[in-house]
Parts: structure tokens; C-alpha cells; sequence
């Protein structure tokens, strides 16, 4: 399962006001929220990691994996279309607002009423979602004639993960009560949980049963993080249940009219994840999973600068947009897109020249080969080219939240993402797993060009676009130019005679990275681009 991003809202739905007109200890609480996410996010991406570390030892870039990853298609789009993954978005000012108002039993109504009527239907439409299995998978291109015993597992494998969906429902209640009254920890750990119940189930199970185990581990991780983690947590903060259908009620209506818009809607992590399981799994054995491997390593770089990023700023974003000083509003996000290429740039270029390297340090041992390496580090290699567009679109995005338009960016990511289909088919079709990876880095590109282009045509001065665009063309020069010297330095490490595998890759990486990024730092020092000795001169200073 994907965890959708969550955008964060104030009390009465509005951005977070300033610090001069609200109480001083706001700012504190929204770092230590901030902080306690961030840290989610990157605790999740390294147990994540593992998770498939795990898979590819037991099953490396095999049919059954393949199997595996293609079970979530019908999970995933369950989920979404019964709005599962934007309870924060959706319920929390809703519940928040009788929380300010002193009405607690009425949140708690309003709470039980979305509950019970969002798992009447989730109990409808699992088991006829697993009855009709095999026929809604073939209309995804999986063929039964053509791949009979790749169909026959999926099937069997979506069967079981079908009923996490459930868990998954009920626990995104249970976290956004607790993250409306301000508790992040439990829910900040639910991906964790999650995580590691798959681990173990593919530990404990997968020599028993096969690549079954993993599907039964995302039941059991489901369970754990959702509803033996977080239904503690909001017994804490004080959940009254009480049974109700009440189809009439308006804050059912106001949560379907907020939720549609969303549903309806291709976001960039959801249009990725369903596209790519969909276009590789009419492809060769072997490309659902190295282009899930790729993915979920390049995702890892996207989350510490775009995600990680974009969480952070967000409440500054918001006190500007209050006070509608939008120059500054400009100038943040130029500076925070302009930080993120100083780094990520010459990271992603150095980690594509040792993108064979890096999947072989991560994942080649076990039943994942050499030529399981060669598959996903091409893929990877055409993913980290658009990292800086992964990051960059998760950015572009906030500055449109904090105006409180969540429209605007629904629709051009949407529209892009129909307009990438026949990108999708054409290049998977010549290129492959490459091919599918080349086509997302095209579409999460765009989607940033058309809405910073939105943005500053609406916004901002196009002097400031111009300084951008030059100071990124000055990064990518330098990255370049300390690629270049990489490449020669890895070609050159090849040949040393090292019969350890994994410290021969090792010694490559170290030989190519240090001197091109000490290279690349020194660039920076000299054209003023990044001064790394004031930053850490700063930082010794508040240390």
C-alpha cells in the first residue's frame, strides 16, 4: 500500500495564522509535528528498504514477485475511490471544528456516522472485488493465456490483501482523530509497524509458503499498524463510538463534496504507482519487480529533499498566504527549489553513473542474480533523471495549498497524467521497464513546468524564474563536470582486482563519489553557488 501525503490544515480550515497574532507556543508545535513527520517519512522509506531487501533475497526479480507487486492494482484503487488515503485532508476540519466549539458527542457522532457508512461499503466491495478478481485484472492487460501461472498468483495474492483495505480505513480514522487533537506519534509510526509486519511475514512464512507469506505479512502489518497501534491511541484522546447510518447527515455530504474532487483526481504518487503495475505487467518476466526496486530506491532521494522539504515549509507558506505577501512567497520557493538542485542534482547524476553498483549493494544476494542487477539498475538510472522533478513537483503543489486552492493542482495533475498514457504505452512497448521509468520522469516533470509556469503567471515576477533557471543551469554545468571525472574514476576502479563482490562495489563507489562531489563542492565555493564553509561555520556556531 502507498501512504498518501497529507496537507496539512489549521483549525477552522484556514492557513495557520501568523506568530504575531497567535499564541507564541504555535510555532513550536508545528516544528515538533513537523520534525516527528519528517522523521516518519524517513524511518518508513529505510524500513521500506528493508521490506525489499527481504523480497528481493527470496524472490529477486522473479514471477512471483512480479505476482506481488501487480496484487496491489485493485487494492490500491479501492482505497482510493473510497477516499481511504485523504481522511486527513477531509475529516479532520470536520471534526475539528466541534472539537473548538466544545461539542465533543457530536465529533464522535459525525466520526461513528463516516465510520460505519465508509465500512458498510468497504464490506460490500471486498468480497465482491475478490470474487471478481480474476475478471477486473484482465482488463488491466494481465493476461491468463498468455501468462497463466503469473495470473493465477496475482489473483491469489490480491485475495489476500484485499481485506487490508478495511484496516487500512479504519486506522486512517483513528490517526486523523488523534493528528486533529495534535497526537503525531502513534500515527507517525504506523507505517513503520506496517512494514515490518510484511517483513516478518516474508521471513517467517515465506520458506513455508512461498511468496504467499509477504501477501499474508501485508494482512497481518496492516492489522498491527492500524488497528493494535493506532485504536490505543485514539482510546487515549477519548473515541466515543456509537452506531450509525445516517445518510442524511451534512457532515457526510461535506465530507463526500471535499473527498470527490480528490478521488476523481490522478495525483503524481497514485497515477505512478497504478501506471507502472499496469503497463510492465503485459511485459517480460521480471519488470513489475525491477521497476518496483527501482522505484522504491529512487524514492527514497525524492522524500529526504522533495517530501521532506515540502513538510517543512508549508506553515511559512501559509502565514504569508494569510498576510498575501506574495513576493516572499516567491522567493521561498525559489530558494527551497534552488537548495534542492544544489544537492539532489549532483546526487542523482553521481548515482546514475553507479546505478549498477548501488542495486547490487542494496539488493544482489539470494535468488536476486546479476542479471536481476543489470534489469533494475537500468531502470534506476532513468528514474534518478527525474529526481529532481519527483522533488520539484511535490514542492510546486504547496504554495497552491496554502492559498487554500486544492483545485487548480488536482486538475493539471490529472490532466497530465491521461496526457502520459500513450507516453506510457509507447515507450514500454520500445524500451521496457526503461521505458515505463522514462515516461513518469516526462510526466512529474511537466506537472511541475505547467504549475510553476501557473504559479508565477499568477504570483511572481518572471525576473525571478530567470534567476532560477540560471542558477540551475550553472548546478547542472558543475554536476557535469563532476560526472565526467566520476565516469572516469569508476571505469578506471574497475579494474581493480577485488574478489569480494560487495567490497569491490564498494571501492567503486568511494572512488568515483568522493572525488567528483569534492570536485563539485569546490565549484560551488568558487561561483558562490553554495558556500559550504559559511553553512558549516553557521552551524558550529549554534551548536
Amino acid at each position: 500500500m502507498t501512504h498518501k501525503e497529507n496537507v496539512s490544515v489549521s483549525k477552522n480550515n484556514n492557513p495557520i495564522p501568523s506568530e504575531k497574532n497567535s499564541d507564541p507556543k504555535l510555532g513550536k508545535t508545528i516544528s515538533i509535528a513537523t520534525t516527528i513527520m519528517m522523521g516518519s517519512v524517513f524511518l518508513s522509506r529505510i524500513t521500506g528498504l528493508l521490506r525489499e531487501q527481504v523480497m528481493a533475497h527470496f524472490g529477486g526479480t522473479g514471477l512471483g514477485i512480479d505476482a506481488y507487486v501487480s496484487a496491489f492494482i485493485i487494492p490500491e484503487l479501492l482505497n482510493h475511490f473510497l477516499a481511504g488515503g485523504f481522511l486527513s485532508v477531509t475529516f479532520i476540519p470536520i471534526f475539528q471544528r466541534y472539537t473548538i466549539k466544545g461539542e465533543h458527542d457530536r465529533g464522535w457522532k459525525s466520526f461513528s456516522n463516516l465510520f460505519c457508512i465508509g465500512t458498510l461499503f468497504f464490506l460490500i466491495l471486498i468480497p465482491l472485488s475478490m470474487i471478481f478478481t480474476p475478471d477486473i485484472l484482465k482488463i488491466t492487460g494481465i493476461s491468463p493465456q498468455a501468462k497463466p501461472q503469473y495470473f493465477e498468483t496475482t489473483v491469489r495474492l490480491t485475495r489476500i490483501v484485499l481485506p487490508a483495505q478495511l484496516f487500512f480505513y479504519w486506522g486512517a480514522f483513528f490517526s486523523a482523530v488523534q493528528m486533529a487533537e495534535k497526537r503525531f506519534f502513534i500515527p507517525a509510526i504506523a507505517p513503520l509497524c506496517y512494514n515490518g509486519g510484511i517483513i516478518l511475514g516474508g521471513i517467517i512464512l515465506g520458506p513455508r509458503i512461498g511468496i504467499d507469506g509477504f501477501a499474508w505479512g501485508v494482512l497481518f502489518g496492516a492489522f498491527l499498524a492500524n488497528i493494535l497501534v493506532q485504536l490505543p491511541g485514539a482510546l487515549k484522546i477519548g473515541l466515543k463510538f456509537y452506531p450509525r447510518f445516517d445518510f442524511s447527515d451534512p457532515d457526510l455530504m461535506e465530507y463526500v463534496k471535499k473527498s470527490v474532487p480528490l478521488v476523481l483526481g490522478l495525483g503524481m504518487t497514485f497515477s505512478n504507482e497504478i501506471f507502472f503495475r499496469f503497463f510492465s505487467a503485459s511485459l517480460s518476466v521480471g519488470t513489475v519487480a525491477s521497476v518496483n526496486y527501482a522505484l522504491r530506491v529512487m524514492m527514497m532521494v525524492v522524500a529526504m529533499f522533495g517530501q521532506a522539504s515540502g513538510a517543512a515549509f508549508f506553515p511559512f507558506l501559509s502565514n504569508l498566504a494569510l498576510e498575501k505577501k506574495f513576493d516572499q512567497m516567491n522567493n521561498i520557493l525559489n530558494s527551497v527549489l534552488n537548495k534542492i538542485a544544489v544537492f539532489l542534482l549532483p546526487i542523482s547524476g553521481i548515482m546514475i553513473i553507479l546505478s549498477q553498483q548501488i542495486i547490487a549493494i542494496i539488493y544482489q544476494r539470494g535468488h536476486f542474480d546479476y542479471q536481476s542487477t543489470l534489469q533494475t539498475a537500468s531502470v534506476f538510472s532513468v528514474y534518478l533523471l527525474g529526481a529532481f522533478g519527483f522533488s520539484a513537483s511535490m514542492i510546486i503543489s504547496r504554495p497552491f495549498y496554502a492559498m487554500q486552492n486544492t483545485v487548480l493542482p488536482m486538475v493539471v495533475n490529472t490532466l497530465i497524467a491521461l496526457l502520459s498514457i500513450p507516453l506510457y504505452v509507447l515507450f514500454s512497448r520500445r524500451m521496457g521497464g526503461p521505458g515505463i521509468a522514462f515516461a513518469t520522469t516526462l510526466a512529474v516533470t511537466s506537472q511541475f513546468i505547467v504549475l510553476y509556469v501557473i504559479w508565477n503567471c499568477r504570483y511572481a515576477k518572471w525576473n525571478t524564474v530567470a534567476k532560477l533557471v540560471f542558477s540551475i543551469s550553472k548546478i547542472l554545468l558543475i554536476t557535469s563536470l563532476g560526472c565526467a571525472i566520476g565516469y572516469l574514476l569508476k571505469q578506471w576502479s574497475l579494474g581493480i582486482n577485488i574478489p569480494n563482490l560487495l567490497l569491490k562495489n564498494l571501492t567503486v563507489c568511494f572512488i568515483c563519489a568522493v572525488p567528483s562531489f569534492l570536485l563539485i563542492i569546490i565549484c560551488y565555493e568558487l561561483t558562490g553557488i553554495q558556500r559550504f564553509a559559511d553553512m558549516i561555520s553557521k552551524i558550529m556556531k549554534r551548536s
